[in-house]
C-alpha cells in the first residue's frame, strides 16, 4: 500500500428488526445449551434438573473489557481537525492522487502494523524502507534495548481501530510534503521474558490506545518520520495544515469557512 502511485442512517423499522434479530439470537442460543444439556444427560443416562439461567450464563461468551491507556485525545480536538485535514487532501488528490484520503488511510493503517510486528519480531527486516534514515535508527535502538535485556514485547491481536488524517503540509516542493495520523490501536501489550516466556513487566489486558504518525514524501513512498504519543496533542494539532499560496487561494474560493480556519499558507 505503500506504491508510489496510491491506488444512511437506517429507517426506524430496519433498527427495530436489527435489535429483534440480535435478541432471538440469543434466545435461540439459550434454548440450544439447555437442549445440549438434556440431551447428554439422557444419552449418559444420569438424569438431573433442568440448567437453571445462571448456568446458562456461565456459558455464554463474554465479552473482553477494554481499557484505554495513556492520554485519549478528545474528539472535540480531533474531528474538527480531522474534518479540514480531509478537506484539505481531497483539494489536493485532485491534481496528486498521493493525498487521496483513503490511501492516506491506508497508508498509516499498515505503517502502524508494520512498526508493531518489527518490535514484536525484533527485526527492521520488511519496514527499513518504510522510514526515514532516523525513524529507523530509533526502531534498530528499541530493538536492541530489548535484546540487550533478553526481552521480547507482545501485541497479541492487534488491531486499527480508527485512523484520523490530522495534518498535511504541501507547499511547494514535494520533498516537503507530509501528513500525520491519529491512530487508535486495540491489542494486548506486554514484556516478557525471551526464554521462558513469563511475563516480566505488564498485564495481559486488552488495551486502546493512540498514537501520532508523522509520514514524509519520499521519491517512491510515504516514509514513517515521526512517532509521538498522544499526549503530544496540542503541539501536533497547534500546527495547521499547509498549502503553497497558489493552492491556498484556490481551495479558499469555495471552501469552508470552519475548515480554512485549519489552514495557512507557505511557499
Amino acid at each position: 500500500m505503500f506504491a508510489a502511485v496510491p491506488p444512511v442512517f437506517a429507517q426506524n423499522s430496519d433498527v427495530v428488526w436489527g435489535v429483534s434479530c440480535c435478541c432471538g439470537g440469543v434466545v435461540t442460543l439459550i434454548f440450544a445449551l439447555i437442549a445440549y444439556h438434556f440431551l447428554k444427560d439422557f444419552e449418559y443416562g444420569t438424569p438431573r434438573t433442568t440448567p437453571s439461567v445462571d448456568e446458562i450464563a456461565e456459558e455464554l461468551p463474554r465479552k473482553v473489557s477494554v481499557t484505554f491507556r495513556g492520554e485519549k485525545v478528545p474528539e472535540w480536538k480531533a474531528n474538527p481537525r480531522e474534518q479540514a485535514t480531509k478537506a484539505v487532501a481531497k483539494f489536493l488528490s485532485y491534481t496528486d492522487n498521493w493525498f487521496d484520503p483513503k490511501y492516506l488511510h491506508e497508508v498509516a493503517d499498515e505503517a502502524f502494523r508494520l512498526v508493531k510486528d518489527a518490535i514484536k519480531d525484533q527485526t527492521v527486516q520488511g519496514v527499513e524502507r518504510r522510514l526515514t534514515k532516523d525513524c529507523l535508527d530509533e526502531l534498530r535502538a528499541e530493538i536492541k534495548k530489548l535484546r540487550k535485556e533478553r526481552e521480547a514485547r507482545v501485541f497479541d491481536k492487534l488491531l486499527v481501530t480508527n485512523v484520523q488524517v490530522v495534518q498535511v503540509e504541501a507547499p511547494k516542493g514535494k520533498d516537503n510534503h507530509t501528513f500525520t495520523a491519529l491512530i487508535t490501536g486495540k491489542s494486548r501489550d506486554y514484556i516478557v521474558d525471551d526464554e521462558t516466556g513469563e511475563t516480566v513487566r505488564g498485564d495481559k489486558r486488552v488495551y486502546l490506545y493512540q498514537e501520532f504518525y508523522t509520514f514524509r514524501r519520499s521519491e517512491k513512498r510515504w516514509l514513517v518520520e515521526l512517532i509521538r504519543p498522544s499526549i503530544d496533542v496540542d503541539a501536533v494539532l497547534g500546527a495547521k495544515n499547509v498549502l503553497a499560496p497558489i493552492d491556498f487561494e484556490e481551495f479558499a474560493k469555495d471552501a469552508d469557512p470552519e475548515h480554512l480556519k485549519h489552514v495557512t499558507p507557505r511557499g
